[in-house]
């Protein structure tokens, strides 16, 4: 691993220079294991335009991935599209179900520059997933709150004790007093 940074290097160089409009960055993150993770950002008419997105894959692959001695380190290769504007849902499914070279993740409406705090926030939320212990932490706090009811009356006319599944009786009576105290409020 210690030798793709040399790789990553000469690529960003030559995307750099052959894609003038649009910033790279790339960052090794561990969690036990190494991840590689490009980051392309600009705008999405730049990365629309002649599938540069498909570009940008291809020579990650070719000059990149294709170094890779392991297969998890290739299986561990992201690339993680930023944009500072809204791209097409159609464009964002085409990029990220590419199974070409490695996996593939657009952000939009939100980036306007490549901050340390910002990637790493990025990689969290879309490859590591390590914040879901914080929130799993808040929902069950949130979860443990008694709740209070907008309408006291109308939360009072559901049944507390009886199961009101299968109970088409029951169900019916219910609907017709939410309506009726619906319409008294």
């Amino acid at each position: 691993m210690e030798n793709y940074s040399a790789y990553s290097t000469t690529v960003l160089d030559d995307l750099s220079k052959r894609f003038e409009n649009l910033n790279f960055k790339f960052l090794v993150h561990d969690i036990g294991v190494k991840i590689s993770v490009f980051i392309v950002n600009g705008k999405s008419s730049d990365i629309e335009q002649k599938d540069n997105w498909r570009l940008v894959s291809e020579e990650i692959a070719l000059k990149f991935q294709s170094k890779m001695d392991s297969k998890d380190d290739k299986w561990n290769l992201y690339i993680i599209y930023t944009f500072s504007d809204k791209v097409d849902k159609e464009l964002k499914a085409k990029i990220e179900n590419n199974k070409f070279s490695s996996r593939k993740i657009v952000v939009d409406s939100q980036i306007d520059k490549l901050r340390d705090e910002l990637i790493n926030n990025l990689i969290i939320q879309h490859i590591t997933n390590t914040d879901l212990i914080d929130i799993v932490n808040k929902t069950d706090e949130s979860v443990e709150k008694k709740y209070e009811p907008k309408n006291k009356s109308i939360w009072d006319l559901i049944p507390k004790t009886d199961s009101i599944i299968g109970n088409t009786k029951l169900q019916t009576n219910i609907i017709e007093q939410l309506k009726k105290a619906y319409y008294e409020d």
